[in-house]
């Protein structure tokens, strides 16, 4: 008698958290969310004066966090990783509409 939570003929659902999965997939937001703070550190350098030096800095800090972030996310367990991506994904809402 089969299963009738597993019915025969349906593939095999892979795990949640596999390499190439949601590794990757918070490893992709975290680099957009990096480049969105190089594009604001880019256009501050060609335009000195037009942001306040504190702006530049918190832009400067929080995308070598994301930096940081980025390596960790080699060797984080399924649940750090899906908070990174939650995380990032929430900043990166946040940078596109500021």
């Amino acid at each position: 008698m089969s299963d009738p939570l597993t019915p025969e003929g349906l593939p095999e659902q892979p795990p949640l958290h596999q390499p190439g999965g949601d590794a990757e997939q918070a490893g992709e937001i975290v680099e957009l969310v990096i480049g969105e703070y190089n594009t604001r550190l880019v256009a501050a350098r060609r335009e000195p004066g037009r942001y306040a030096p504190e702006v530049v800095a918190g832009w400067r800090t929080a995308r070598d966090r994301a930096v940081n972030d980025l390596g960790r996310l080699e060797t984080a367990g399924e649940d750090e990783t899906v908070q990174i991506a939650l995380a990032y994904a929430a900043r990166l809402k946040e940078l596109k509409a500021t």
